[in-house]
């Protein structure tokens, strides 16, 4: 009876030593789990927040550039003005120097 009694005594505190350990080695691995999800979560609001920079500077850029476009087209307009007025005046000017070497030539 005694030496049943010291072994149910060891068992018991056998067992709450393993419950000890297995609650522990629960609430680290929760611990872990947690710690892992909070680091992914951190993580995605880091890098939305980076998308949405990128995209603003994206923006920015197209802007620049349609402006630039933009300045170029009309340039472009006012050069190709330009060279149509020139190009008369220099067809008026030839036909002017036609002319005038016509009345002369006979």
């Amino acid at each position: 009876m005694m030496d049943r009694c010291a072994l149910e005594f060891i068992a018991r505190r056998w067992w709450r030593r393993i419950e000890v350990w297995a609650i522990a080695a629960l609430l680290l691995a929760s611990g872990a789990a947690l710690g892992y999800q909070a680091a992914c979560w951190t993580l995605v609001d880091a890098q939305s927040r980076q998308v949405i920079e990128v995209r603003r500077a994206y923006d920015a850029a197209m802007q620049e550039r349609d402006k630039r476009l933009d300045d170029l087209t009309r340039r472009t307009g006012t050069a190709v003005a330009q060279a149509s007025r020139a190009a008369t005046a220099a067809t008026q000017a030839a036909d002017k120097a036609d002319e005038a070497l016509n009345r002369t030539s006979p």
